[in-house]
């Protein structure tokens, strides 16, 4: 098996990573809900990130604010993830804002997919790339969750 904090093989009947020392006994008894307390106190070495979901945070509405609200970073808020959280509901919200307006100007003018021209054509195309980026990674994000493979913030126990 793999150590779920950071990724070394590691022997399961030995229950310890050789490489980083993780305990699996301190990731399967880890909390999420600790994660604010570590931040908020300025111990950000107490919080590790695993792949092996905690008892106190559910997989399954992590998958479903992924699905539904993904697109818009809910899914990385849910896990208290704020920075990619940001940069998913910023990058979309530009994507969406910058095609409707340019629906809705190019509308009046009878309609059809709004043609960009001149130095415009190159806001559009850097603006579709990011669309598309965001478009990408939530997918791969829906992937990465329905087969725990999305690593989540959790803080472990100590003795």
């Amino acid at each position: 098996m793999r150590c779920p904090n950071c990724g070394a093989r590691m022997n399961k009947q030995a229950g310890v990573c050789l490489k980083c020392g993780t305990k699996l006994s301190q990731i399967q008894t880890a909390s999420h809900q600790a994660v604010k307390q570590a931040r908020a106190e300025y111990e950000p070495e107490k919080v590790v990130y695993t792949t092996m979901w905690p008892k106190d945070l559910s997989c399954r509405n992590t998958l479903l604010f992924c699905i539904f609200l993904g697109l818009f970073g809910a899914h990385y808020f849910y896990v208290k993830r704020p920075i990619p959280g940001t940069i998913f509901c910023v990058g979309w919200s530009i994507f969406l804002l910058f095609y409707i307006i340019a629906a809705s100007l190019t509308y009046g003018d009878g309609g059809g997919f709004p043609v960009f021209e001149g130095d415009l054509q190159i806001v559009a195309v850097f603006i579709s790339i990011i669309g598309a980026l965001v478009f990408v990674y939530w997918i791969a994000d829906i992937i990465r969750i329905a087969f725990k493979r999305f690593k989540v913030p959790v803080v472990l126990q100590t003795k």
